[in-house]
């Protein structure tokens, strides 16, 4: 972990912790704030306290900065003088009206072509010179994410107790909000990380990680995008129609076709969907139906579901 430097560093990681005790992830904070922290460090390397002067030159929009990494590095630091004020320390809070409206992510549903395509990149990736396993980890480790509709840093964070290779099941814990929940694996998928787990012990040993790297820590997420893009240049498609893909729509490809397939099935949807609540561990059920406006118009507009009863069952499913 990079050290903080400027005059900020001992509030910043206060709030850091403070925020953690609430749920919330550090790496929501931890990014920007060190971000902060260096320009602090740099233009302002002798104040001490959130001043106006301080926010606004930290407002300033940089070159190629989308509008919503923008207001995302801009909440971080009105957070940091909301936390600084409830602490009875005096900081500017820049105002909500300073940000510009978001634009909200479109994300891109995995065709069948696609999908192929990709896992067949994974299948035939290389081994780098100081990264032996990932010929292994990156075929199975994106399964996963496509399979079990698990979030990236979750599949990441797997240790080897987390995950029963007899039973398929897997445990996700401290996850977002620190929601823990049990996925289990399907037959195939479960094959894969039986044979994965032969591999892996052979190589590095038993150590803490499923998906160790060669100093038996857990891979960051650089590291993920950056074998994401080369499973997409081995398979031969780097022009993509808007929106382009990021490894986060795994999960959202996996919730909308198994919403899709349910209704194709005649599955009643209306029961089925605060389970895959419970499965995907949303914090709410709002999260869940973000992906009814993905279906296909047809299955949307079905008369037969009551989308808004729905949210009342939740209570029912325990993760």
């Amino acid at each position: 972990m990079i050290a903080l430097k400027s005059n900020f560093a001992n509030r910043i990681e206060d709030m850091i912790a403070y925020k953690k005790g609430l749920g919330y992830s550090e790496a929501t904070y931890r990014y920007y704030l060190r971000d902060f922290d260096s320009f602090c460090a740099d233009i302002f390397p002798n104040e001490s306290e959130l001043t106006q002067e301080v926010v606004i030159n930290w407002c300033r929009k940089r070159n190629s900065e989308s509008i919503n990494s923008l207001n995302r590095r801009l909440a971080t630091v009105r957070e940091l003088g909301r936390y600084l004020r409830s602490i009875g320390i005096s900081a500017y809070i820049m105002p909500p009206k300073m940000t510009a409206a978001p634009t909200r992510y479109v994300p891109h549903i995995f065709t069948d072509r696609e999908l192929s395509s990709f896992f067949y990149g994974t299948d035939n990736l290389g081994k780098a010179s100081d990264d032996p396993m990932r010929p292994y980890i990156i075929p199975v480790i994106f399964r996963l994410l496509y399979c079990c509709g698990l979030r990236p840093g979750e599949s990441l964070k797997i240790k080897n107790e987390d995950i029963n290779l007899k039973s398929g099941r897997l445990f996700i814990g401290n996850a977002k909000r620190h929601k823990d929940r049990v996925v289990m694996l399907s037959d195939d998928v479960l094959k894969l990380c039986v044979a994965y787990d032969l591999i892996r012990n052979r190589i590095y040993g038993f150590g803490e990680y499923f998906f160790p790297d060669k100093h038996g820590l857990a891979h960051n997420k650089q590291w993920l995008s950056y074998n994401f893009r080369k499973c997409w240049e081995i398979a031969g498609i780097t022009d993509f129609d808007k929106p382009t893909p990021r490894i986060y729509d795994f999960r959202h490809t996996f919730a909308t076709r198994r919403m899709h397939d349910w209704m194709d099935e005649d599955i009643d949807l209306y029961k089925m969907l605060p389970y895959l609540s419970s499965y995907m561990g949303h914090s709410d059920f709002s999260c869940t139906a973000y992906y009814i406006h993905m279906l296909p118009e047809r299955l949307r507009n079905s008369p037969i579901i009551d989308w808004k009863a729905t949210e009342s069952l939740l209570p029912e499913v325990l993760s």
